[in-house]
């Protein structure tokens, strides 16, 4: 009898504070304004440009009357609900818009940066994707500028490669099963292979005109000079440790690659020696750069390495040590004899020389930088 003495109180007690916690005395905050723009840069985006900024800020009826004020980052601003700025000279350029309220007393305010690029520049075109967009810039004695191919539209991809023979890049989408094809600026996107199990890493043999890539169980090649979406060939089968990263060693005749779940692999172009290179590495990128394999190895959570090898596997050390992920790219500028990847950690593209000296922090990317690839000096 006690025991459901104590059980009533105790379901008095709590309905007792459900309802002291009623709305009356607890009232749900007034919705809040969410400051937001979008833009269109004219010119193809190239100084000097017009840029027309739309707002999209949402603004409850509640909040009163409404100010924005515009800061285009050049040094020059507006109050205007949706104004246009023109920009007299490229780089990139930090807009800041705060919205204030007369009645709810908010200032909110969103920043994006916009890029008004230079006709004249010249360098070395590199690329780099998200996973949802595909961004572009170059090598040269400037700080990095990039901007975004707004007509690549990936689900998520983690690898590309340049066709520099034909001025076409690839990319994998292993969200879409899919991989794309488009010219350099990202004009002419179109489904190069449809179907595809989960392609993750590109790699292109020019010689041949063959474009490889890894599926979730091998790796798998088709003909560039084929439009049929559908033409793949097995190149590899039964490989059950996730295969990720692969590169082509144009002078040997060999394809490589590195599984997530460990080991390094080569084969033949011509299909014999399939050989597990280097094993226990578990990894994400591999790259041939003229004798040499540069790969990245796990160790641990937010210790990444990136390693160097000969071609038989021999001779390995250590390139770049305290990477906070798994790398998806590994880049190579023979112009600068320098080496790419990304710490998707941080945000940031590293560079270094193939040794690993002079390493730097070179560019911050919009979300984790993956599938970094570099083309030619223009």
């Amino acid at each position: 009898m006690m025991k459901n003495l104590i059980y009533i109180t105790a379901l008095l007690l709590t309905f007792g504070m459900v309802q002291s916690c009623s709305d009356d005395d607890f009232p749900v905050p007034p919705a809040s304004t969410v400051p937001d723009f979008s833009f269109v840069i004219d010119n193809e985006e190239f100084a000097p440009a017009t840029v027309t900024f739309t707002n999209n800020s949402i603004v409850p009826t509640t909040v009163g009357s409404v100010t924005y004020y515009w800061n285009f980052g050049d040094g020059q601003s507006a109050s205007q609900e949706n104004p246009t700025h023109f920009y007299t000279a490229p780089g990139a350029y930090s807009v800041n818009l705060v919205v204030t309220t007369s009645e709810s007393l908010e200032i909110n305010e969103t920043t994006k940066t916009i890029v008004i690029k230079d006709p004249s520049a010249t360098g070395v075109p590199i690329y780099y994707t998200d996973g949802a967009q595909v961004y572009q810039g170059l090598i040269n004695n400037e700080a990095p500028v990039f901007t975004a191919l707004s007509t690549i539209a990936p689900q998520s991809s983690y690898a590309m490669a340049i066709d520099k023979q034909n001025s076409k890049l690839y990319i994998s989408d292993i969200g879409a099963d899919k991989i794309y094809r488009s010219n350099l600026d990202g004009s002419d996107f179109e489904d190069f292979r449809v179907g595809v199990d989960q392609p993750f890493g590109i790699a292109i043999d020019e010689q041949d005109n063959q474009l490889y890539w890894t599926t979730g169980n091998g790796v798998q090649r088709a003909n560039i000079d084929d439009s049929d979406t559908t033409q793949i060939e097995d190149f590899v089968t039964g490989q059950t440790n996730d295969p990720d990263g692969i590169s082509v060693d144009m002078v040997n005749r060999k394809v490589y690659w590195i599984n997530y779940s460990g080991g390094i692999w080569v084969k033949n172009i011509d299909g014999t020696g399939e050989t597990e290179l280097i094993p226990v590495i578990e990894g994400g990128s591999i790259k041939v750069i003229d004798d040499k394999i540069f790969y990245d190895e796990f160790v641990a959570s937010g210790d990444i390495r990136l390693k160097s090898a000969n071609l038989d596997g021999t001779g390995i050390a250590t390139v770049a040590v305290n990477i906070g992920r798994v790398i998806y790219g590994i880049g190579y500028d023979a112009n600068e004899n320098k080496i790419y990847w990304g710490d998707r950690d941080t945000d940031v593209m590293m560079r270094a020389d193939l040794d690993g000296s002079n390493a730097e922090a070179w560019f911050t990317a919009t979300g984790d930088p993956r599938g970094i690839v570099i083309g030619d000096l223009e």
